[in-house]
């Protein structure tokens, strides 16, 4: 134990030493599911006022719940966790899920591993801007990673 927090405090160091700007808020920061932005269709009519939830799982689950507006869209921000695991040598494995319910079933639109600490990690760098239309069967994606099982699209898929 002594040894990672000793750990701890050499990156802290190292890495102000290095003149990069750091928070004491942000030592061990791991973005477990970054915002997302997205407008849902069914055979490309607006899905309006459909309940979304989103849930991540790294060291303890975390459940959201929003609602589409009437114009198709939903957002969440971004999650955070603290843990000094992000600087050492293990590997970070965060479990993400997005449901979209529409009459009466729910779809699920996004369901991901991500295994990087920053922020939009999960498309290679590009935000979560995304449509998704529901009666699309899903597609698994393996460019980023990790499988990515969704039937949303963006800038980075299909």
């Amino acid at each position: 134990m002594i040894s990672k927090i000793f750990s701890f405090f050499l990156i802290c160091f190292l890495t102000i030493s290095k003149g990069q700007a750091m928070s004491i808020s942000d030592v061990g920061k791991v973005c477990t599911f970054s915002s997302v932005r997205a407008k849902v269709t069914y055979n490309g009519e607006l899905v309006k006022n459909s309940k979304v939830t989103r849930w991540t799982k790294w060291k303890d689950a975390s459940t959201e719940v929003t609602t589409t507006t009437s114009d198709g869209v939903f957002e969440f921000p971004a999650i955070f966790e603290k843990s000094i695991s992000k600087y050492l040598p293990i590997e970070i494995v965060i479990t993400q899920v997005i449901t979209v319910e529409y009459g009466g079933h729910p779809y699920k639109v996004w369901i991901n591993t991500k295994m990087k600490p920053e922020e939009n990690t999960e498309l290679g760098g590009s935000p979560l801007n995304l449509e998704c239309e529901l009666t699309e069967e899903p597609v698994f994606y393996e460019d980023f990673g990790p499988l990515l099982e969704t039937n949303c699209t963006g800038k980075m898929l299909g």
